[in-house]
C-alpha cells in the first residue's frame, strides 16, 4: 500500500471503498473526503491538506441521495472536479420537520453514531428509540450517551432503562465537562474511526465535544431552568480530526426527528415485539384489540412495557403516513374534513 493510502485510511478509507477504486485510479485520480458542506461549496480534505471546491453545476441537479455529503468519498480527476461519489458504508437520513415529505440527508459513512440525551428532564425513552432506529435504519452502530450524570444521585438507573431498549446497545452515563469521564469513549474512537454526535438542544454536544477535542470549538450555552430544555448552538454540520485520529461530526440539534418510508429500524430497535407478533392469532393483527394477540397477552401480564408497545405502534403508523402518495394523503385529508364538518352539524345545527 502506497504512503498516500496509509494517510487516506487514516482519514476512514477502510477496505470497503479501496476496492471501488480502479488499479489506475490511484495514478491518474485521486480519492478525497467530504469534511464540509455549506450551500454550493464543499470542503474535501486528501493526504496532503483540505481546500474548497464549488460543486459543478451537473452535480446540483442529481436527486439529493446523489449529493455529496460529509462524509462522503469522492473521487477527483487530474483537474480537481468530482468524478463519482463511492458507495457509502452507511447513511443518516430523517423526514423534514414539519409537514413537508422530502428526506433531509445528514452525513454519510458513520461507523458509531453516539445518541447523546441527559439524565434531567430531557430524557426521554421514546426519543432515544426514535434516534436508534435512525441509526440502525441508516447502518451505523449506535452508543447512547448520558449527560448531566452529575446532577442526579442514580446516573445508572438512566443507563439501565436505556439497555432495556435494545440488547446491543451500549449506555453511558457521564459530566461532559469531564476529560476523565469522556475516555469511556475510546473503544469507538481509534484512528480512522468516523462518529457522529445526534441530541436534541441543550442536552451537552457541543460540551461534550468540546472536551473530546479538549479545546474550545463549539460554542455552549445553558439550558432553559423550567424544562431543561436546550437553545441551538450548533447550526452546521462539520467534521474536525480528533487528537487520536478520529474524525467527529457534529450536527445541529433536533426538537423533531421523522423517520423515513423504510421500516428497518423500527424493526430492529423493536425486534421484541416483532417477534410477539408473529405468533398472534391473526397476521393482520393490530395489537391493540384484536382476539389472540400474543403481544397484548406479554402486555397484560406486564413482561412488555405498554409505553413501548404504544411507541411502535405510534411510528408505524407515522410510516404509514409517509408511505402514501399525494393523492391518497388528499383523500384521506378530505374524508376527515367531511367527518370534522358532520359532527359540527350534530352539534351545532346547520349554519
Amino acid at each position: 500500500m502506497s504512503n498516500a493510502f496509509c494517510s487516506l485510511s487514516n482519514m476512514g478509507l477502510r477496505p470497503f471503498f479501496q476496492q471501488q477504486l480502479s488499479i489506475e485510479e490511484p495514478i491518474k485520480e485521486t480519492p478525497v473526503r467530504v469534511i464540509g458542506h455549506q450551500g454550493e461549496w464543499l470542503t474535501i480534505r486528501d493526504e496532503n491538506s483540505h481546500y474548497q471546491i464549488k460543486l459543478p453545476g451537473k452535480w446540483q441537479l442529481r436527486p439529493q441521495e446523489e449529493q455529496p455529503l460529509i462524509g462522503d468519498w469522492l473521487v477527483m480527476d487530474s483537474t480537481g472536479q468530482p468524478i463519482r461519489i463511492l458507495d457509502r458504508i452507511s447513511s443518516l437520513s430523517r423526514r423534514s420537520s414539519g409537514h413537508g415529505q422530502h428526506t433531509q440527508y445528514m452525513a454519510a459513512n458513520i461507523d458509531t453514531l453516539f445518541v447523546v440525551s441527559s439524565c434531567n428532564k430531557n430524557f426521554k425513552l421514546s426519543r432515544i428509540e426514535r434516534y436508534l432506529a435512525l441509526a440502525f435504519e441508516g447502518g451505523a452502530q449506535p452508543v447512547v450517551i448520558l449527560t448531566k450524570a452529575d446532577l442526579t444521585d442514580e446516573p445508572e438507573h438512566y443507563c439501565q432503562e436505556v439497555q432495556r431498549l435494545h440488547d446491543n446497545v451500549v449506555a453511558i452515563s457521564l459530566d461532559a465537562r469531564s476529560i476523565d469521564g469522556c475516555k469511556q469513549l475510546m473503544p469507538w474512537v481509534s484512528p480512522g474511526d468516523t462518529v457522529a454526535f445526534l441530541g436534541s438542544s441543550g442536552v451537552g454536544k457541543s460540551t461534550l465535544i468540546n472536551s473530546l477535542l479538549e479545546q474550545e470549538v463549539q460554542s455552549t450555552q445553558p439550558s432553559r431552568d423550567q424544562d431543561d430544555k436546550g437553545r441551538h448552538t450548533t447550526t452546521v454540520r462539520s467534521m474536525v480530526q480528533m487528537k487520536g485520529g478520529a474524525w467527529l461530526i457534529d450536527t445541529p440539534g433536533m426538537r423533531e426527528l421523522r423517520l423515513g418510508e423504510s421500516n428497518q429500524g423500527l424493526r430492529e430497535v423493536f425486534s421484541d415485539i416483532e417477534e410477539l407478533a408473529l405468533q398472534c392469532q391473526y397476521r393482520d393483527c393490530n395489537h391493540e384489540n384484536t382476539s389472540g394477540c400474543a403481544v397484548m397477552a406479554e402486555v397484560n401480564a406486564e413482561r412488555v412495557d405498554a409505553r413501548r408497545l404504544n411507541k411502535y405502534l405510534k411510528l408505524q403508523r407515522e410510516q404509514g403516513y409517509l408511505k402514501e402518495s399525494q393523492w391518497q394523503q388528499r383523500d384521506r385529508n378530505r374524508k376527515f374534513s367531511k367527518m370534522v364538518n358532520q359532527v359540527k352539524k350534530i352539534k351545532y345545527g346547520k349554519r
